[in-house]
């Protein structure tokens, strides 16, 4: 007699597998339970949930959009522009694609007034370096 889960060669009157310990006596044809009871263990097989495509071009406006507020804000703020852009164009809808268009946006704003800040504070300079030269 042979196991009917492991094919095991078993004594004739075994009542169970010596080596997997499944039921054996009177499992001529078997139950429909029993049957489902002996199929091997199948591993469950699970898969990377699918990304948006324009998921990623979300992530890379909002950390530009991030890091445009205190570095390089003019161009760094123009990227995160543009990426949060492509991302709504290909119907990502999650928040990160906002985000990243407002920060581009705030970054962008901050880095013309810096520049704008800069021209002026360097005019301000030279227009008071020769009066910086006399009184010297």
């Amino acid at each position: 007699m042979f196991c009917p889960k492991c094919g095991n060669q078993c004594n004739d009157g075994a009542n169970f597998c010596s080596r997997c310990s499944t039921r054996i006596s009177g499992n001529v044809g078997g139950s429909d339970e029993q049957r489902v009871n002996q199929e091997p263990y199948r591993a469950a097989v699970y898969s990377q949930p699918q990304k948006h495509p324009g998921e990623s071009s979300a992530l890379t406006s909002l950390i530009c959009g991030i890091l445009g507020i205190f570095v390089l804000p003019i161009i760094l703020s123009i990227i995160a522009i543009v990426q949060g852009n492509k991302a709504k164009r290909m119907g990502y809808d999650g928040g990160m694609a906002t985000a990243g268009v407002v920060l581009g946006w705030i970054g962008l704003l901050l880095g013309i007034l810096g520049v704008i800040f800069t021209i002026f504070y360097v005019i301000f300079i030279f227009s008071m370096m020769p009066e910086l030269l006399i009184c010297a």
